[in-house]
């Protein structure tokens, strides 16, 4: 069977996917436009309840408005003391700067003391039922209210000129009434008066007029649909009815003023208005066919008495189908064009990076160095992956170069040691017996040489040197000799705690600091255990000499899974060792001390124990910051 490229399974893949999401869309559209306008009635009976809430938003900014102003100490204390007249000033200016239509101060029997044009006069039925209301609860009463125009124009002249509204006959509406609306819808608050003690000393009401406050109407448009237009006309209008009359609307007649006066239909007066009920269906509003809602407004003693109505152009449903579905066959063919020219860019882009990388990945098996690769405006992914092939090139060039060496050197440094070990053991054997000589006949001559004379000296001094001379000589006979060790299973961190007990109360680990850190999982390990304790005896005691009897021996221990072995680290705070020395520091009779003060082989012998057990050690240093050897060990093959 003949494989795909992957050029072509994008190029299918993503144009099956936007021909198989077109078509589903389809279906789905198709459906949820039938579906559209029971959908639509549902989302305007929430739209309704947030108008609802809108519009108890601004009933609610009159109640804080009174209630901040009882709270104020001047009308608190001039309640207290009878002092009204101080009181009319102030009680005018917030009236006229807040906008309200009257602004009420009434004593604990519910009559008015402020303006002093309604004293001993009877006020509003509505606004009387607030302050009783709020005497009697002690807290704030907010409730929209039915004024006649009698009671308004007792408040205030002008707000009774401003509720009188002329009744416009409107298609499908019931007969009108009356010609003019003379009543009025007022929301209102009554809030209480407490003095400093918490004693009730009056009440204050206020309340706006709702006819003709269109911005009460354009507020919950906006707030639910914005300045949404259709066919150059808004696609919602909200309205406050009074009865059926629009009092307040953000709707317009056909010659572009405000509808106010105009009427709800027969039906919506019928439901809303006579039966309490709240109304979701289409209707006609003004001129019109609107999908409309309407909710009563209730006073205080839940009297329906006016209504709030929300509505949404009919024929912007009625359009909604066919401009759907031309849209969706638009988006459609474009999606697909568009989804066939971006498969190809993407298949592109993806390929030909591809393509660069199985040409460097097969340079790479051909052991040629590596070239890095470039990803000119590929997608970000593929630079990164890009990248990192360089690097891992890279990374397996260095590592291949890192191996080569080290084991050219590895090689180079066994030879050496081969050759000075063979050298070593010859000359060891041929100057040993000469040595013992010389020291057994010098001995015997000191004995007889009497003491004090300088002869004596000469002698004490020749015996002393070949003494010297015989360590030397057996130190190069443990080097060249290649004792078999001694296999058994060995605990290493327990074995540097036995190596340490040996330095105990020494003189020279009296002002050394030991750190341990060891791998408490630590495997226990095939090992000599007398060598190792050599290796780490010989490491030790170069570390301290190098801290001068003073600083801090670190010894850690830790198990590298990946690699099998465990590891040995001990580190000291001396000096350091040099860069150009460093790679001499495992060489034969290569030391850093005073004449007298080391062989130099005591390293050279540590390295060939470490390599009988099949392990490694290394060093790093950084000239006066110390040094770090490093021991790696098998844990399942033992030495060899």
């Amino acid at each position: 069977m003949t494989s795909v490229s992957l050029r072509a399974r994008l190029l299918l893949a993503l144009t099956g996917m936007v021909l198989f999401v077109g078509v589903v869309s389809g279906v789905l559209e198709a459906g949820y436009i039938h579906r559209s306008l029971p959908q639509a009635q549902s989302v305007l009976a929430i739209d309704l309840s947030a108008a609802q809430d809108v519009y108890r938003e601004y009933a609610t900014h009159i109640g804080d408005l009174v209630h901040l102003l009882a709270q104020q100490r001047l009308l608190r204390e001039n309640m207290q003391t009878d002092n009204v007249d101080s009181l009319i000033a102030p009680l005018q200016a917030v009236r006229q700067s807040e906008d309200l239509d009257f602004l009420v101060l009434a004593d604990l029997h519910g009559r008015a003391l402020f303006p002093a044009k309604i004293q001993g006069k009877p006020m509003a039925s509505g606004v009387s039922a607030l302050i009783a209301s709020a005497i009697q609860q002690r807290k704030g009463a907010a409730a929209t209210i039915l004024l006649s125009g009698e009671e308004l124009a007792a408040l205030s002249p002008e707000m009774a000129e401003r509720a009188r509204i002329p009744v416009v006959a409107t298609p499908h509406s019931p007969p009108a009434g009356g010609s003019t609306v003379t009543d009025g819808l007022v929301a209102a608050d009554a809030t209480p008066v407490l003095s400093e003690d918490g004693e009730l000393v009056g009440v204050l009401c206020a309340g706006q007029l709702l006819n003709r406050r269109n911005s009460v109407a354009d507020r919950i448009r906006s707030s639910l649909y914005r300045d949404e237009r259709f066919d150059g006309r808004d696609v919602a209008v909200a309205s406050i009815f009074l009865g059926d009359i629009r009092i307040a609307t953000s709707a317009t007649a056909g010659s572009g003023e405000r509808a106010v006066g105009t009427q709800a239909s027969a039906e919506v007066y019928e439901r809303v208005m006579l039966k309490g009920e709240r109304w979701l269906k289409a209707g006609y509003v003004v001129d019109d066919w609107y999908l409309t809602a309407y909710e009563p407004i209730r006073d205080p003693g839940r009297k329906v008495i006016g209504a709030l109505g929300l509505g949404i152009l009919n024929r912007k449903f009625d359009d909604l189908p066919r401009r759907a579905m031309i849209s969706l066959l638009e988006l459609t063919i474009f999606a697909v064009i568009l989804g066939i020219f971006i498969s190809y860019l993407l298949s592109d882009s993806i390929m030909r990076p591809v393509n660069k990388l199985i040409a460097a990945t097969r340079r790479i098996a051909a052991d040629h160095s590596p070239r890095p690769i470039h990803f000119d405006g590929a997608p970000p992914e593929i630079e990164a992956l890009g990248s990192a092939f360089n690097e891992m090139a890279l990374a397996i060039h260095e590592r291949d170069d890192r191996l080569h060496r080290q084991t050219h050197e590895k090689l180079m440094r066994s030879d050496r040691l081969a050759m000075i070990g063979q050298l070593a053991a010859g000359v060891a054997h041929e100057i040993n017996n000469p040595l013992g000589s010389i020291l057994l006949f010098s001995r015997l001559t000191v004995q007889q040489m009497p003491a004090g004379g300088r002869a004596r000296e000469n002698l004490e001094r020749i015996e002393k040197e070949t003494k010297r001379c015989h360590a030397i000589v057996k130190s190069l006979l443990d080097f060249a000799r290649e004792r078999k060790p001694l296999v058994e299973s060995a605990d290493v961190n327990q074995l540097l705690d036995e190596t340490l007990k040996l330095f105990e109360g020494q003189f020279l680990f009296q002002n050394i600091e030991v750190a341990r850190d060891y791998d408490l999982k630590l495997a226990a390990i095939p090992a000599d255990r007398s060598q190792l304790q050599q290796v780490f005896m010989n490491i030790i005691l170069n570390a301290v000499d190098a801290m001068k009897g003073k600083g801090r021996l670190g010894i850690a221990t830790r198990t590298n899974a990946a690699d099998g072995v465990i590891e040995i680290g001990i580190s000291d705070s001396g000096g350091g060792i040099s860069p150009e020395n460093i790679d001499r520091i495992f060489d034969p009779f290569f030391t850093t001390k005073g004449v007298g003060h080391g062989t130099g082989l005591g390293l050279s012998v540590s390295y060939g124990i470490i390599q009988s057990h099949n392990g490694d050690i290394a060093v790093s240093s950084v000239p006066g910051s110390g040094a770090i050897f490093t021991i790696s060990l098998p844990t399942t093959k033992g030495p060899g």
